[in-house]
């Protein structure tokens, strides 16, 4: 099975990538992707990605948003073959 990652703002430029595809096993949850499977291959970075990701998955609001195919996830879905994950920044301004 195959997803999709989508990269924004300063994660993008923290791991040099706009997007990128990961082969994965069935039921593999948003979790594990984002904790595991990312960090992996961005072992230059994987300290900072934890740190930064930590807080959509334990379910803080000012997190960074987490999307699959348009719609926003928790970090216990599973993933399908042919997702596209999106990670976006948190909101701010006023």
């Amino acid at each position: 099975m195959k997803v999709k990652v989508k990269y924004f703002a300063l994660l993008r430029e923290l791991l040099g990538v706009k997007e990128e595809e990961y082969e994965i096993e069935e039921n593999l949850t948003l979790y594990d992707l984002l904790l595991n499977n990312i960090p992996e291959r961005h072992n230059n970075a994987a300290e900072i990605w934890k740190g930064k990701i930590m807080k959509f998955l334990e379910g803080e609001p000012s997190s960074y948003i987490v999307v699959v195919n348009g719609n926003r996830a928790s970090p216990d879905q599973k993933l399908e073959d042919g997702d596209v994950v999106a990670v976006l920044p948190p909101v701010g301004g006023g």
